[in-house]
This record gives structure tokens, C-alpha cells and sequence, in this order.
């Protein structure tokens, strides 16, 4: 099940029961959040639901968005040489108008 859920109390304001239909991640995130876009709301999701390219379409409906995500999910080219050369505590990041990724 996908869900939506507010911080401090858990209440499920939205959700979805996981079908396995191979939505694109856009297809699967917005129509949870639709309630809530344009409310400057702040969600956090996990690696599982989180990509440069969605961060921006939120950020263009007025939702900040914060979390994890996966290298498959569009890490941006400037940061993928970087993150091979990397040693243990180094980091770098990309940043592109309001959406910022750190490796």
C-alpha cells in the first residue's frame, strides 16, 4: 500500500493499494499528493519514490520535497563521475535553481 500520511499524528490523508501495473513515478506519487499540491506542504519520501525529475515537477506545483532516492533515478551526469572518486567521509553535490542533490 502507498499511502500519504501527516507527521506528527500518522493520520492516512491518502492512499493507494501497490497493483503492480508499472505506473511511471509520477504516475504513481502525484494523484496521492493531489489533495495537497499548491498547500506548500513538505513531504519526505523514501528512495523508493524519490527522483530529481519528480522533485522538480513538485517544486513547480509549490511542494518542497525532501529524502532519499537511488542512483537509477536520474542522478544528475555533473555528480556521476564524482561519485566514483569519492573517499570514505567526502561529499559532493549538484544543486539546479531550488532542487539540490548531495552524494
Amino acid at each position: 500500500m502507498r499511502k500519504v500520511c501527516e507527521a506528527a499524528l500518522g493520520y492516512i490523508c491518502n492512499k493507494e493499494i501497490y497493483s503492480a501495473e508499472g505506473k511511471m513515478l509520477e504516475d504513481t506519487v502525484l494523484p496521492l499528493l493531489d489533495r495537497n499540491l499548491g498547500q506548500t506542504h513538505h513531504p519526505y519520501q523514501d528512495s523508493f519514490y524519490n527522483s530529481v525529475r519528480l522533485a522538480q515537477t513538485l517544486l513547480d506545483r509549490n511542494v518542497r520535497v525532501c529524502g532519499t532516492t537511488r542512483a537509477n533515478r536520474g542522478i544528475p551526469c555533473d555528480l556521476e563521475g564524482e561519485c566514483k572518486c569519492l573517499k570514505k567521509r567526502q561529499s559532493a553535490f549538484w544543486r539546479k535553481g531550488d532542487v539540490m542533490v548531495q552524494v
